[in-house]
């Protein structure tokens, strides 16, 4: 029985873009492009370097153009090698990329990378507040799109448990049994510690008890309940707060009403930073705070449990899944400082930063291998 396939994989992003789907584009091409079995094919806006399995379908002149682009290329290709067989399997990297692609009589696979779509109406306020009336017809848009594209694939992957529960509340597929999960893999080997720590880019002193949260989506990741809770730490300690991903300024314009001043040199902004960087940052610190108002899975809560890292994570979207036991961390209300103070001051850190059983256990879930063993059975197995 022959079980090589051929897979056409469509994404909006891949050089140059250190985004959840990039990253995501990047595994799968790093482990299908030379397999055995998988005749695995890459469409994408443009490549730094080119390789005859590649295609660029040029960057467009705005997201809709790039979007049809993307599928235009990607349907002609998945014609071009299945000939009169039709039974090339289009994968797209985000479930909502051109209805152009709903039109494809072959095997059809979709990724759902977070739940914002599905839950349009339910924020609608929230988005009309922050971003305005253009993002909120925008994501009405995707969500329509997203939709359809559910009830037309063969097959729906999502990052999480609770993203797939989301999915199925709010669409109401009528075939639950092809949405399916597909645990987001991180790179865990990238981020595990050392047995002897390079200086820490950031400059802490061996007295201070630092924090770190990382993110650019600082009001759904709640920054402003860390900044607040931060102010209600206990005396004692010589607490600070590495905030990675934003700078200063943007903090002041998004919450001008909390008193960054206050804090001094007690909390550091330090911007974007590259991946070897930030692993530098998290091996230099004791815990990792993620208080987010909503989050599909909580890629940096894994990055910091590889790291060695306790963490504590507001308990929403699929951050339960990851903190699934207390060796990990603690899970606290969403939205609220008071017990977030409480939890940073009374958690268990991890000095040596030696993982607890139960938590390698947790990233044994997330593995690239997994990730890339689960999908190859998918490839090679499913209709």
């Amino acid at each position: 029985m022959d079980l090589s396939r051929k897979v056409v994989f469509v994404t909006p992003v891949f050089d140059r873009n250190d985004t959840g789907p990039a990253t995501f584009a990047h595994y799968l091409w790093d482990a299908f492009r030379n397999h055995s079995q998988i005749e695995f094919h890459l469409v994408a806006p443009e490549f730094s370097s080119a390789h005859p399995r590649c295609h660029a379908s040029g960057p467009g002149t705005g997201s809709l153009d790039l979007y049809q682009r993307l599928a235009r290329a990607g349907l002609t290709l998945a014609r071009r090698l299945g000939g009169a067989s039709g039974n090339i399997l289009i994968h797209v990297n985000n479930s909502n990329l051109h209805s152009s692609l709903l039109a494809y009589d072959g095997p059809l696979w979709g990724q759902v990378n977070d739940y914002e779509n599905a839950d349009w109406w339910r924020r609608a306020g929230e988005t009309i507040r922050r971003a305005g009336w253009r993002r909120f017809l925008a994501l009405g848009r995707r969500r329509w799109l997203e939709r359809r594209f559910l009830a037309r694939q063969d097959l729906s992957l999502c990052n999480s448990q609770f993203t797939r529960q989301k999915i199925l509340t709010e669409y109401h597929p009528e075939h639950p049994h092809k949405v399916i999960t597909l645990l987001k893999a991180v790179e865990l080997g990238f981020f595990q510690r050392p047995p002897s720590l390079p200086a820490d880019p950031l400059g802490r002193s061996d007295s201070a008890r630092r924090l770190v949260f990382v993110g650019r989506d600082i009001h759904r990741k709640g920054l402003d309940t860390l900044l607040q809770a931060f102010a209600l730490l206990p005396a004692g300690p010589d607490w600070r707060l590495a905030v990675v991903g934003v700078e200063r300024g943007e903090v002041l314009e998004a919450f001008p009403d909390l008193p960054l001043a206050e804090f001094g040199e007690k909390v550091q902004f330090t911007g974007l930073l590259d991946k070897e960087t930030l692993r530098r940052v998290l091996w230099r610190s004791d815990l990792l705070v993620l208080p987010s108002r909503a989050e599909a899975l909580g890629v940096g809560l894994l990055e910091a449990l590889a790291a060695g890292l306790p963490v504590v994570a507001a308990n929403v979207g699929g951050i339960p899944e990851i903190v699934s036991d207390p060796a990990a961390g603690t899970l606290v209300p969403p939205s609220e400082p008071a017990a977030l103070a409480r939890a940073l001051a009374e958690a268990r850190l991890r000095p040596d930063g030696v993982q607890p059983p139960a938590v390698q256990k947790i990233l044994a879930e997330y593995s690239t291998q997994s990730m890339i063993s689960r999908l190859l059975e998918l490839y090679l197995h499913h209709a």
